[in-house]
């Protein structure tokens, strides 16, 4: 079980927070723009004529801004900025909202596949010719994994964003003092170590001494 932070522990807490980057909603923000270029590159291999309009180079135009904003943004939440986690909600509901387009209708009509030529594409040696259903939940898994580690990011780019924002009012105000508060915490460890050392059962020599 985790131990619970005294005040003062909690102020050094917050006050390191000031010197380090949030790495991790960074990190989860990257992991979502990987899940993306995982759906892309399953996406753009599709054979039939249809996945070559002029809509999928509109789409690939889209995906550049997508990775792009992404990116950005896992900068901007690293950096405890709470429009970024804002931003990745919005991109993790249309990562959510690109299913209902290239990988739906791609099931719905089944033009994930080319019956004609069993070897067209395939995935790591799998060559799937009779439906549409592995390329789609493959997709719906990436897109999914993907918003599912954007909302992630945001949500926890956010909450320590507000901490932050909370703390440095509350030194700017007076309210918390660090450097009180790390002298308090040498007092109470120096008392610790004193009782301890008081505490301690005397040595079989010290107890010959004596």
């Amino acid at each position: 079980m985790k131990k619970q932070l005294s005040a003062n522990e909690q102020i050094i807490a917050n006050d390191v927070m000031r010197y380090k980057k949030n790495t991790l909603a960074s990190a989860l923000a990257l992991l979502g723009l990987v899940f993306n270029c995982l759906y892309f590159t399953v996406l753009y291999a599709m054979p039939k004529s249809e996945f070559t309009t002029i809509s999928i180079g509109f789409s690939v135009l889209l995906t550049l801004v997508v990775l792009l904003t992404i990116f950005l943004s896992s900068e901007g939440v690293k950096g405890y900025n709470k429009k970024f986690a804002i931003v990745l909600l919005v991109v993790a509901v249309f990562q959510i909202l690109r299913i209902f387009y290239y990988p739906l209708m791609g099931i719905r009509d089944n033009l994930l596949i080319d019956a004609d030529s069993l070897h067209t594409i395939g995935y790591f040696g799998y060559y799937p010719h009779d439906s549409s259903a592995f390329f789609f939940t493959l997709m719906l898994v990436y897109l999914l994994a993907s918003a599912a580690c954007l909302i992630a990011s945001a949500v926890w780019g956010w909450i320590v964003a507000d901490r932050l924002e909370k703390f440095q009012a509350k030194l700017d105000s007076g309210e918390a003092d660090v450097m009180e508060a790390v002298r308090q915490l040498n007092a109470e460890e120096e008392a610790q170590n004193k009782n301890n050392a008081q505490a301690a059962p005397l040595k079989p020599a010290e107890r010959e001494v004596q």
